[in-house]
Order: structure tokens, then C-alpha cells, then sequence
């Protein structure tokens, strides 16, 4: 699935409810994260990016891209 990056950086500072309701993000899954850790995360694998949110609010705070040279992964 095509994730709009842009819309996504224009979405730092906002809860994760809002973004799911914005339809960017493809996954029922909630992020998650060990107790006690103030961040919580979701790996969207397959769109091959990582989000990071703050454990109060929910609140993304970094999104992290992962660039594969496909040539070397076949």
C-alpha cells in the first residue's frame, strides 16, 4: 500500500487516533511498547517505515523511513 509521506510529516504533533482517522495509517494495530518506556511504536514493515509516538496522548513524534536497494535484497 502507498503511504503519502507529506501528509504524514504534516501529521508530527498529532494523537495516533487522529491519523488513523485520517487514513494514514493502513494497520488496525495499535502502537505498542514496554512498560514504563515513554514511547510507544508502530513497524509498518510492508510500507517499510517505523513511527514513534509519546506514550501520553499517543502523540507521533518520529517517523523513521528504511530505503532498501532492491538490487542487492533478490
Amino acid at each position: 500500500m502507498a503511504i503519502n509521506i507529506e501528509a504524514l510529516i504534516n501529521c508530527l504533533d498529532k494523537s495516533y487516533q487522529e491519523i488513523f482517522d485520517e487514513g494514514l495509517i493502513p494497520y488496525k494495530t495499535k502502537p505498542t511498547g514496554y512498560p514504563g518506556d515513554p514511547d510507544i511504536t508502530l513497524d509498518m514493515i510492508k510500507e517499510e517505515m517505523y513511527l514513534a509516538f509519546k506514550r501520553e496522548g499517543k502523540i507521533l513524534f518520529a517517523i523513521e523511513l528504511i530505503f532498501l536497494d532492491q538490487k542487492k535484497t533478490h
